[in-house]
């Protein structure tokens, strides 16, 4: 309201009122007829006034009262952390892509998330594997083709002999040569039709696991021809709200990329330098591994050096882009792969935090 207070007639007063329910700012409205009768409204309590009607506009949320969806407050509003790690978690999203699932957290008030290029885009040494396993599998292919085509010629050439010795029995004078001939040529014809019917169901099998394979790979190559060129991603909040975000910028160099939630106030994760983290301390990493959304796993720092942050924490398909943690609950890392030396298991490893800012420095006014 800009003045302290105003008159207005009983229609405009029934508008007027209908407006203060429908605003976000939570205050009292106090409503009173003036000595000449006017209807007066303010913001303020008046003075000695008789018949005041106090009213109370309504919270309409997710809008504040500047127009920006405050992340931050309804979160902490509906969970109220009772721990650092349990307020990190607030700050941490997952991320819906044409690809799947991956994760990404807050790195400033202004709805900015990190996450890994490879939750957004299929990795390029994933395109390039798979492209050596289809060269493989079609080669394959080609084989197993050539393989039945070349029994298929055989069976043809089986039922051409076939037909030919019937002919020549048919043609036997001698009954008794005539009936051993026939006893002999059914034999082969059973023989034949096994061998046919055997064929016919691997040809069968063969096909419909092919068409499954083309099937496949013809998904695989339109997702990853897809996601090069997606812009817009949904992001699930920890109330598994459903925001969108645009995508700001993919590092060429590193496995790092930059979302942005327009119009919002956000959580967000304080970071900490390389250099004031030590081996062996706990770290936490949160994310949303396996489709399992709002997730946190403990280990230690298990080691570190220019390119990664390595840590025994639990780190699965889906923590991509997560945070790894301290435990007052500042970002020291991005999780971003699983270093698995044997079979029986392996370290995570977490890109630096700095590296991601020193990246995105332009878009973000953030020293550690």
């Amino acid at each position: 309201m800009q003045s302290k207070y105003c008159y207005i007639s009983t229609m405009s007063l029934l508008l007027f009122c209908l407006l203060l329910i429908s605003k976000t700012t939570e205050a009292e409205i106090y409503i009173y007829k003036d000595a000449s009768g006017n209807a007066v409204i303010t913001d303020s309590p008046p003075g000695n006034v008789e018949n005041v009607e106090v009213m109370k506009t309504q919270s309409n949320r997710p809008s504040s009262s500047s127009g920006l969806r405050d992340i931050e407050k309804n979160l902490t509003e509906k969970y109220r952390p009772k721990s650092d790690i349990e307020k990190a978690t607030l700050s941490t999203v997952t991320i819906k892509t044409s690809i799947g699932l991956g994760s990404g957290f807050f790195i400033n008030g202004d709805g900015y998330i990190l996450t890994n290029k490879h939750v957004l885009r299929v990795d390029e040494a994933q395109i390039k594997k798979a492209d050596e396993v289809f060269t493989q599998v079609d080669n394959k292919i080609e084989d197993a083709e050539a393989i039945i085509a070349e029994q298929e010629k055989k069976i043809r050439q089986m039922k051409n002999d076939l037909d030919d010795f019937k002919a020549s029995v048919d043609r036997m004078t001698n009954p008794d040569a005539q009936t051993i001939a026939m006893q002999n040529y059914r034999n082969q014809t059973v023989q034949y039709d096994l061998y046919e019917a055997q064929l016919k169901r691997q040809k069968n099998e063969f096909e419909e696991n092919k068409a499954k394979y083309q099937q496949g790979k013809k998904g695989f190559v339109n997702t990853a021809r897809t996601a090069e060129y997606d812009r817009r991603f949904v992001i699930l909040l920890k109330d598994k709200t459903e925001l969108e975000a645009n995508l700001i910028s993919i590092s060429k160099e590193q496995d790092l990329a930059l979302l942005k939630i327009d119009r919002c106030r956000s959580p967000y994760l304080q970071s900490v330098l390389t250099n004031q983290i030590s081996q062996g301390m706990k770290v936490y990493a949160i994310g949303s591994p396996l489709g399992f959304g709002d997730s946190v796993s403990s280990g230690v720092l298990s080691g570190f050096d220019a390119n990664y942050i390595r840590t025994d924490a639990r780190i699965y398909p889906g923590n991509s882009g997560g945070p790894l943690t301290t435990v007052d609950g500042k970002v020291i890392g991005i999780n971003t792969m699983i270093l698995r030396p044997d079979k029986f298991g392996g370290l995570g490893a977490a890109i630096p935090v700095t590296k991601a800012l020193q990246e995105f420095k332009k878009y973000l006014d953030i020293n550690p």
